[in-house]
């Protein structure tokens, strides 16, 4: 207490000498937050959209050689007995629709990806796409797709309009169908602006598929998210009752397995992570980390550095202070420890301080849409950067930055506490 008392006042009292100290300590924390809540946003932001994209967090894919995963109910029911009740489970069909083309009043547009989906039973997972028009509500004619909205404007359609959308069948022939667009979404990056969602009982009429065809079986974890320890215990428990193909961490992998590895001859299964379904991106995702990780080491040596050279000139001018405390009987350790609270007291201020400004900072840079970025479009929520606050980190980032500043400031300063009081008075003289 008595440490503190003295720290603060002297803080208060020669505020001056310590504004260029507050300055470094609140522009490189709101730099360094800023950094960090705006990629964790990010990432936050590519995970939601994958999970969308691929219905979950892991995918129960292979089947036979149409890769049809055959009676659903009952693997949904294998897959129940080692899951979390909390998990959701979607049937889906991937389509390949690179050869497949939608046709409006003279305009013609090539998707990418077709999902087979049931509307009603994802009704929550739809919930959460931004909706420019219409929305996902299930057809009782079961003829409803949704589009993104760049495909939208190519073709010039709106929610409610009918277009045609032809497909090739497995044997080789066209076919086509009248859809209802019902819903229109603004997602323009790999997950959404050449994929459309179509009522899966149309997607198996138009590529002339049973009526019971799935190709996915996805599994949605409401609360905890999956790690890889539980995908590959439940990879080992379904081995036990079900003949699965070996875990691959990513689904090309897979894909070359299944291609020319092994015959296609028997119903087997494959489980795959969303980890193992965006491995593409991990590159990206991991280069966006390591920017991140340099500019927070950077900032971190110039505020431990800036601050433990600044501290020196500082305690050089107080000398005859550090004489006094030494004359009444403190200890160079007990000095340093003053020296210590006082640095301590100055990055929490500037850290509290840091963190009102990051927030302003993050409030008016959600005002702002960048969806006209080439590409930015998956880092974002509605076209706009969502920051995500990670109360850990920050305290992480904090206790870091007050460590290492407080040992640098410890260091440069290591000498001038041990002086005397005489020694104190002969310099000061």
């Amino acid at each position: 207490m008595f440490f503190s008392r003295i720290a603060l006042h002297t803080l208060v009292n020669n505020r001056r000498q310590y504004v260029s100290l507050f300055s470094v300590c609140l522009a490189g924390i709101t730099i360094m937050l800023s950094a960090l809540w705006v990629t964790d946003g990010m990432l936050k932001a590519v995970h939601n959209k994958s999970k969308q994209y691929y219905g979950g967090d892991i995918t129960l894919m292979g089947g036979d050689i149409s890769y049809s995963l055959g009676d659903t109910d009952s693997l949904i029911q294998t897959l129940k007995g080692f899951l979390p009740e909390d998990v959701t489970y979607y049937s889906r069909i991937d389509y390949d629709a690179r050869k497949s083309y939608i046709f409006f009043e003279g305009m013609t547009v090539r998707q990418r990806m077709a999902k087979g989906v049931d509307f009603e039973a994802e009704r929550d997972l739809f919930s959460a796409f931004d909706f420019v028009e219409g929305n996902a509500e299930p057809s009782e004619d079961h003829n409803n797709i949704l589009i993104s909205k760049s495909i939208a404007a190519r073709l010039g359609v709106r929610a409610g309009d009918t277009v045609t959308y032809q497909v090739y069948t497995d044997k080789g022939y066209k076919n086509t169908i009248n859809l209802v667009i019902s819903g229109i979404f603004n997602n323009n990056s790999l997950f959404g602006m050449y994929t459309l969602y179509i009522d899966i009982r149309a997607l198996r009429k138009v590529t002339a598929r049973p009526d019971d065809y799935v190709n996915r079986i996805c599994m949605y974890f409401n609360e905890e998210e999956p790690g890889a320890d539980t995908v590959a215990l439940l990879q080992n428990q379904l081995a036990k009752v079900l003949p699965m193909y070996p875990r691959y961490d990513c689904k090309k992998e897979f894909y070359h397995y299944i291609d020319y590895d092994m015959p296609r001859d028997d119903i087997s299964y494959a489980l795959i992570s969303l980890d193992a379904n965006i491995q593409d991106l991990q590159l990206l995702i991991d280069a966006i980390k390591a920017v991140v990780l340099l500019i927070i080491i950077v900032l971190m040596a110039i505020i431990s550095v800036g601050i433990g050279s600044t501290y020196k000139i500082i305690i050089m001018k107080r000398i005859t202070e550090i004489g006094t405390y030494r004359a009444i009987g403190m200890k160079p350790g007990s000095v340093k420890f003053l020296f210590l609270t006082e640095s301590f007291y100055l990055l929490t201020a500037g850290f509290l301080a840091g963190v009102l400004l990051t927030g302003i900072v993050m409030a008016v840079l959600t005002q702002f849409s960048f969806s006209f970025i080439p590409a930015m479009d998956i880092f974002l929520e509605n076209g706009r950067l969502r920051p995500s606050v990670s109360v850990v980190k920050s305290v992480l980032l904090f206790f870091v930055i007050a460590v290492t500043t407080i040992s640098s400031m410890l260091f440069t300063i290591r000498n001038v506490v041990s002086i005397s009081p005489v020694g104190a008075l002969a310099t000061t003289t």
